[in-house]
């Protein structure tokens, strides 16, 4: 028995309909790519901008004229150069919402979007590929701000303050076992101390042994005491002292964390956080500021995804009213951004108001349900 179509009609039919929606498919692929495309040049654009803006303006007239006679221009450049990648990051929103907002601005200047819309072309299917894109762009960017950023700063810190790398001054660190360690001078390349002091403290925080050394030197599980005392106290008297030349004690800290303890939160990794609140939580040392640093190097890069959800609609709705007005919005959003962040939820995480994680995240999550609602409400 034969199989085809049993009229002239339905063969029209099958021959018409299967090639049209294939057709319908490829077109919107092709749409897709060209709006991701064409986001992606104008992000690409908008970041060069700004970062151009911010090393010429802000870094290399505002910074530079800050530095005494005694830095050199070279090593002012140097450090403004290093300080340079933190200051990327926080340009990139205002990159990422310019983006969409001339995306979606320049097609309903020309009534493109009007047009896709009228043949069934639903927003959310727009506006997909970019989200996609921009997230894979923010996890990028948290990899670039723990691995480059970060040292980068540190670097600049260290060239500023006229210190060799690896070396700190007058540091006071509280260990483990309820010791303090006040350090005149550490070298961590030499493995040397100069002038090491030791205060070990009782439940009630009263100093009960003082060990001082001139100098100092450690093994994995010791340090070596060079030409110092131990004084021993009873409540408020002096009971005993003992000078010696050299003397073992105990070592259950590490050294680097002396020096991580000198170092600015802002330009530790994650990972010397992550340390950094582990060690401190065995000595009994209070961690809100080194969380809300931590969570803050994962949670800001995101803030060029959650400012697209916002800058969606509101490029829909007033993108027509050009370049000036998109830069304006885009300025204000961020800024808000940064007020509700940085400046509120932030301050708050650190002075133990706020979880840390509420304080860092809690920006986004705001912005990023409002939105979710402004985008459900716009015409599909």
């Amino acid at each position: 028995m034969s199989t085809k179509p049993s009229s002239l009609r339905e063969t029209r039919i099958i021959g018409l309909i299967i090639p049209h929606k294939f057709q319908v498919l490829f077109s919107m692929k092709i749409l897709e790519r060209h709006i991701l495309t064409e986001y992606l040049r104008i992000f690409a654009s908008a970041l060069a901008f700004f970062i151009a803006l911010v090393i010429i303006v802000r870094l290399l007239d505002k910074d530079i004229k800050r530095f005494d006679e005694s830095v050199s221009y070279l090593t002012a450049v140097q450090i403004v150069l290093f300080q340079a990648p933190r200051r990327i990051i926080e340009v990139v929103p205002l990159a990422s919402f310019l983006a969409v907002f001339f995306v979606f601005g320049r097609k309903v200047q020309n009534n493109e979007l009007a047009a896709m819309q009228t043949a069934g072309v639903s927003i959310y299917r727009l506006l997909i590929p970019i989200l996609a894109s921009i997230f894979l762009i923010c996890l990028a960017f948290v990899a670039f701000y723990n691995l480059v950023a970060s040292p980068a700063y540190h670097r600049a810190n260290q060239l500023q303050k006229k210190i060799r790398l690896r070396r700190s001054r007058n540091v006071f660190f509280k260990g483990q076992h309820n010791r303090l360690f006040y350090i005149q001078n550490l070298d961590l390349e030499n493995e040397t101390i100069d002038r090491m002091t030791i205060y070990e403290l009782d439940q009630n925080d009263t100093v009960t042994r003082l060990i001082f050394a001139n100098a100092a030197t450690w093994s994995p599980k010791q340090w070596h005491l060079s030409k110092g005392y131990v004084r021993r106290f009873e409540g408020t008297s002096e009971s005993t002292f003992e000078p010696f030349v050299t003397k073992q004690i105990e070592r259950s800290e590490e050294p680097e964390r002396f020096a991580g303890s000198n170092k600015d939160l802002r330009a530790m990794t994650i990972g010397e956080l992550q340390r950094q609140i582990k060690y401190k939580q065995i000595a009994g040392q209070t961690t809100r500021r080194e969380e809300v640093k931590m969570h803050h190097k994962i949670a800001y890069p995101f803030a060029a995804f959650v400012v697209i959800l916002i800058g969606a609609p509101i490029s829909i709705r007033f993108g027509g009213a050009g370049f000036f007005a998109g830069l304006l919005v885009a300025f204000f959003l961020v800024f808000m951004y940064w007020g509700i962040s940085l400046a509120t939820l932030e301050g708050l995480g650190e002075n133990g108001k706020l979880p840390s994680i509420v304080a860092c995240w809690g920006a986004n999550v705001l912005y990023a349900i409002v939105g979710s609602v402004l985008i459900w409400k716009m015409p599909k």
